[in-house]
């Protein structure tokens, strides 16, 4: 349920002013309690106008969940250098950093992919979740085979499990850093930019070296 071609033959200016519009209702109701008649109060406009662009409120909040998972890319590729010599886990560090640099800058996009997460009354929620894990197997599966040719992963591990892991450990520090309510103390949110970062390499290196004690040598 795409926009309507009208839409897209809008100025960029007015499309951004509607999308803007439509993420701050969304990110603070929720799909189900979000009001077009709020939406288009904000924008100035009439009702039917926006039924010009889109088909329904389904319509419109389909199409700012595309927007998010196009950020996060455009995100990850500007971001996170990649290429045949670049450092694995570097890498998955990059791509956290990116993350809550993602949170600062676009919270309500990060707030709504939340309500996707754990809302049930989301429209196709099953779909647009299996887009972002697909995109998540795509981008850090290529990660992981990589690695494993140069010997910095596990041979014996399926990339699959290695991803799962990756993305649960990332998703989840992503989550405590957005919310409070989901960061079981850790205050990521109060630390300060240097102690912020340092949690990342702490759990970068939980993801390189686990959790077991290193055994000193001799």
């Amino acid at each position: 349920m795409p926009p309507k071609g009208t839409f897209f033959n809008l100025p960029r200016a007015k499309q951004d002013r509607i999308l803007a519009a439509a993420v701050r209702e969304f990110a603070e109701n929720g799909y189900r309690r979000a009001s077009l008649n709020t939406i288009v109060q904000r924008l100035g406009i009439a009702k039917g106008s926006l039924y010009q662009y889109f088909a329904n409120k389904e319509g419109l909040f389909l199409h700012v969940f595309d927007r998010f998972t196009d950020l996060v890319k455009e995100m990850l590729a500007s971001q996170v250098k990649n290429g045949p010599e670049a450092d694995f886990f570097r890498q998955i560090q990059e791509a956290l950093l990116a993350g809550l640099r993602f949170i600062d800058n676009q919270p309500d996009f990060y707030r709504i992919y939340l309500r996707v997460l754990f809302e049930e009354d989301v429209p196709r929620r099953r779909e647009l979740l299996g887009k972002v894990r697909l995109f998540s197997m795509e981008y850090f599966g290529g990660l992981c085979a990589r690695a494993q040719i140069n010997g910095i992963i596990r041979p014996d591990l399926p990339c699959p499990m290695v991803v799962f892991l990756m993305e649960s450990v990332l998703d989840r520090f992503l989550q405590a850093y957005a919310s409070p309510d989901h960061d079981n103390g850790l205050g990521l949110a109060a630390l300060s930019a240097i102690d912020r970062d340092q949690a990342v390499t702490q759990t970068i290196d939980v993801l390189k070296n686990g959790l077991g004690r290193v055994k000193a040598e001799g």
